[in-house]
Formats: structure tokens, sequence, C-alpha cells
């Protein structure tokens, strides 16, 4: 081989080391960056879909924003943050005269947790809680009062009690022939149909959730 030859080889040589190292130090890098951030890429695109869906719900949803601090604030008269026996009272006194029975007393009862019942004993399966009511938070109140008035109207003050807006759960109703209305007997089956009038004992639990932090 003589002189020009290996020169040649030589040349040849140097060339193919250059483009390799080329190759190696400054395009392969390069395409890993492209093929890096054609990824990021795909991934950014895919959170932004994710994002314009969510943004999309979270629109539907808040126009109906109105409606829901509605539905609360008629959650929140039912069951308030606090006793509100002042407003309890009034609602009775007033539900009285619509249906033209007098309330002779009534007796607030001291506050206490509320606790869930045990498993019922004929196997039935209890009902689903929310983690988030629990005896921390959500208080029962007993609540006494006695009325009078004929049966009739007793019976439908205690519906109305029941049905008002504030949240109240009727445990025990008793009634027997009034002492203000001579010649009727005092038997609760002759008192249904008497039209003289009767004394009623409701007693009943109203509840308070209290916000959070509130003791």
């Amino acid at each position: 081989m003589n002189k020009n030859k290996l020169w040649t080889v030589g040349a040849v040589s140097v060339m193919v080391a250059i483009v390799g190292g080329g190759w190696l130090l400054g395009i392969q890098p390069q395409l890993t960056m492209a093929a890096n951030a054609d990824r990021t890429r795909v991934g950014v695109e895919a959170q932004n879909s994710t994002n314009e869906a969510l943004l999309v719900r979270l629109k539907r949803d808040y126009q109906g924003i109105d409606a829901l601090r509605q539905q609360l604030d008629s959650l929140r008269v039912a069951i308030p943050a606090d006793a509100q026996m002042s407003t309890f009272v009034k609602e009775l006194n007033i539900l009285a005269s619509t249906h033209k029975v007098t309330v002779k007393s009534i007796t607030v009862n001291d506050a206490k947790p509320f606790t869930l019942a045990g498993t019922p004993s004929n196997g039935a399966q209890k009902a689903p809680t929310n983690p988030k009511i629990n005896p921390a938070n959500f208080v029962v109140i007993p609540v006494q009062f006695s009325v009078t008035g004929t049966y009739a109207k007793v019976l439908d003050f205690v519906h109305d009690v029941q049905m008002g807006p504030r949240l109240f759960l009727v445990a025990t109703l008793s009634s027997a022939a009034s002492s203000n209305s001579p010649g009727v007997v005092a038997l609760k089956k002759a008192v249904v149909s008497s039209p003289g009038t009767v004394d009623a004992t409701i007693g009943g639990f109203v509840y308070v959730l209290l916000e959070s932090g509130q003791k």
C-alpha cells in the first residue's frame, strides 16, 4: 500500500470518527430531547383535555349554584347550626293559634350527642350513614310540650309540627280527656269520638348540626 492510499484511508477514518462523534455528541442528544419534548407535549395536551372537561362540568354546576344555595338555606332551617329554641317555640305558638289549640307547657331538655341505635333485632340492615355526620357535630335536643284542644285539631297540629320548617321527630304522643271538658269520659277510645277537648302530651326531638370547629 503506497503513501497516498494510507493518507486516504486515514482521512476516511478521521471523517468517520468525526461524523460518529458528531452523532453522539450533537445529533443524538437533540433527537432525544425532541422525543422527550414530544412526549411532554402529548401529556400536556391530555392534561389540557382533562382540565377543559372539568371546566365545562364546573361551569354547568355553577349554573345551578343558586338552587343549591336555596336548598342549603332550607336545610339549615330544618337543622340549624345552633339550638334556636326560641324560634321553634314561636313556630309552635303560631301553629297552635292556626289550629285553635292551646299550648300549656313546653319543656326543653339538655342537648346530647346523637347516636345511632344498634343493629335491628329483625336482621334488617342499618340505615346508611355519612361519616361527616357524627356525635361530635350532630346534636339531639329532647322537647316535650302539652296542648289542649279537640282531638282532631290536636292531631292536625302535631302533623303540621312534623311538617314544619324545623325538623321535629315525634317520639311519643298521649292524650286524655281534658279536665276542663265536663261530661267526657276519661277513656282514650271515647276521647277519639268525643266532641270535647283533650289534653295531649307530645314528646320528640329537634336536631342541631354544628359548624366545623364549633363546640
